[in-house]
């Protein structure tokens, strides 16, 4: 019999329906919890289900003896120790792109948001100062997003939704990656191939879309910020390490960048978060989301769909998709 330990919420993996095995020993193991616990209830599993961010730490991995898969929820496998998975001859996979549209949608939104200044007029309005408020649009003015120029930091499968989705507005688009697209890509949405460098100077909103590597921990922090446009718009709906948080709150307090943030590190924030504790000027020019990006009904129902058809896939002797440690 497969057995099968899942450390994922029960009622996002049940609530859709997917179908899986009728056989299969299919347990909901206690989590959050220690290592020593996670070994204990791990230990018999033939895969291991876990969520985006959740650690899988070597000395656990080391103690999974019948282990075939650690399979990953969503897109994240960071937190997974994915070199002694390796040397253990585990397989450890993720959904990729499984969430690129509403993550791609998202980024759009807080675009359109930030620059047309939606969550403070709003909160404004709520207060019955609607006449303000209209006002503050008269005076500071409002631009279109097909004025805008855009970089995108990183090319990957949301980089390249939040490309498609943006060529329909009409605005210049530029992206850096380690790796160049396809220039049928670029010419098909019509995207400019820069360094990191080029988009901070020439970029009016700059959207980050990798993943949280050593090179890209605090990409936005004061020396980056400083070569910014002034009122440059911060995107990040990849991963909160991406950000230096008191860098950007000192940013956004004295008003020389706007954001729009569905991630944050750590999640939760602590009481004392930065962005938490913002002036009334950086109050103002900080919308946030709790990231949801990618956590919309239709991509919770393809994540555990695509994670049972891999699973059929390994236990069936098969190589699975999307596998991340190099096996």
């Amino acid at each position: 019999m497969v057995k099968v330990a899942c450390s994922c919420n029960r009622n996002i993996i049940e609530r859709f329906g997917s179908k899986r095995p009728e056989n299969w020993d299919f347990k909901y193991i206690q989590y959050p919890c220690s290592d020593e616990k996670l070994i204990e209830q791990c230990k018999d599993a033939n895969i291991l289900f876990c969520g985006p961010v959740d650690p899988i730490r070597k000395n656990v991995i080391e103690n999974l003896e019948k282990c075939k898969l650690i399979h990953s929820l969503g897109v994240g496998f960071d937190k997974i120790d994915l070199k002694a998975a390796k040397e253990k001859g585990i397989y450890v996979c993720n959904n990729r792109a499984v969430n690129a549209v509403p993550v791609a949608e998202l980024a759009i939104g807080l675009m359109i948001s930030c620059l047309r200044g939606m969550c403070q007029a709003d909160k404004k309005i709520k207060g019955g100062k609607f006449h303000e408020s209209f006002k503050e649009y008269q005076v500071k003015g409002q631009s279109e997003l097909n004025s805008r120029v855009v970089g995108l930091v990183g090319l990957g499968a949301i980089g390249k939704a939040v490309a498609k989705m943006l060529n329909a507005f009409g605005c210049k688009v530029m992206y850096c990656d380690k790796v160049r697209a396809p220039l049928e890509f670029e010419k098909e949405y019509d995207l400019e191939f820069a360094t990191y460098d080029e988009i901070l100077e020439k970029c009016d909103i700059i959207s980050y879309h990798v993943p949280v590597l050593d090179s890209t921990r605090n990409m936005v922090r004061k020396e980056t910020i400083e070569k910014m446009k002034q009122d440059v718009i911060i995107i990040n709906v990849a991963r909160g390490e991406i950000v230096n948080n008191e860098d950007l709150a000192e940013a956004l307090n004295k008003g020389r960048v706007i954001a729009g943030l569905d991630v944050v590190a750590p999640e939760p924030p602590p009481e004392d978060f930065p962005l938490f504790h913002l002036n009334d000027v950086g109050n103002t020019r900080l919308t946030i989301t709790p990231h949801i990006a990618g956590t919309t009904d239709d991509a919770f129902q393809r994540m555990v769909k695509w994670s049972y058809d891999n699973m059929i896939k390994v236990i069936n002797g098969e190589r699975p998709k999307n596998v991340v440690n190099g096996l």
